[in-house]
């Protein structure tokens, strides 16, 4: 539908309550999520996501900008996760992404492996393109994380290593020209001090780590930022990455690194757990795929089997 001299383009930037904020030109907007829009069968609580292109039409007032939502544009993809309380529901973090930053920190790595190859194979069953960023690299001895991190590098997975607090960004700048990405981690890794470091006067709250070790959440809700000539979706911290309707024997199809491997297997559905003349399972004993991914691999499809037979009883 062409837009009228009326109409305004613009971008969700954040939502809160019944209304959307977009962005449009110099000026946010806040504007009222009518029935209209939430009319017909939808998967989410929302008509709009963070990251939606839409069409608004300025309302004349006093107060803060306003205007009405005329029309959500075609979404390019989609970011969502299975919802954090109700595993049979998704939730939608944000639209129209092209990169997923996944982000470990150096203090913490080993434990922190099993997130990252979530969100890896959530990037790639969403068609976004990883990179994997592991900061705090002032904490770790440098070489001793470059060997933990060696399988990703192997994939060819672009792989930086940071100092966020210390402005050490490897080249990280220079990624986002043109395009939006989502930050993604378990909190306290330093996704927001990375944020702030790349585009400077954000000034993002940053939160320490608690006695525990669990970084304490300073993101409550999504929304789409400027950063480094693109645009960041800064999400709350991701501690869990639940897939959403998903065949847990298709997960293994989004392991790179057990792609040849794959066709040795005798059963074509074979889950690499148990089945005889597995390939998968021969070539971690021949060094061919590396065994902390495998394990990793079968503690996640554990877990999300275990949850499946939850959510059936």
């Amino acid at each position: 539908m062409p837009e009228n001299a009326a109409t305004l383009s613009g971008l969700v930037t954040r939502l809160h309550g019944q209304h959307a904020y977009v962005q449009a030109g110099p000026v946010e907007y806040r504007c009222p999520l009518r029935g209209r829009l939430k009319k017909g069968k939808r998967r989410d609580r929302s008509p709009v996501a963070v990251g939606d292109r839409v069409s608004i039409a300025p309302i004349d007032g006093d107060g803060e900008p306003e205007a009405a939502l005329e029309q959500v544009h075609p979404r390019k993809g989609e970011l969502y996760r299975s919802h954090p309380r109700d595993r049979r529901h998704r939730q939608l973090l944000a639209v129209n992404v092209d990169m997923l930053v996944i982000v470990a920190g150096a203090d913490r790595l080993a434990e922190q492996l099993v997130t990252v190859d979530r969100l890896l194979a959530s990037a790639y069953l969403q068609s976004l393109t990883p990179v994997i960023v592991v900061n705090k690299c002032d904490t770790a001895d440098r070489a001793g994380v470059k060997a933990a991190m060696q399988p990703y590098a192997a994939m060819k997975i672009d792989l930086l290593f940071t100092c966020a607090i210390a402005g050490q960004l490897d080249g990280l700048e220079t990624a986002f020209a043109g395009r939006t990405a989502v930050f993604a981690g378990q909190s306290g890794t330093g996704k927001s001090s990375l944020i702030n470091a790349l585009q400077p006067g954000l000034e993002l709250r940053t939160g320490d780590v608690d006695r525990e070790g669990e970084g304490r959440h300073t993101t409550t809700n999504a929304s789409l930022l400027p950063l480094a000539g693109g645009h960041v979706v800064d999400t709350p911290g991701v501690r869990d990455f639940g897939f959403y309707d998903m065949n847990l024997t298709d997960l293994a199809l989004v392991y790179p690194d057990f792609a040849t491997a794959r066709t040795q297997c005798k059963y074509a559905d074979c889950t690499h757990r148990h089945e005889p003349h597995c390939g998968v399972k021969l070539a971690v004993e021949r060094g061919e795929i590396d065994k902390g991914r495998y394990e990793r691999f079968l503690l996640i499809l554990r877990e999300e089997w275990n949850t499946e037979q939850d959510l059936a009883r």
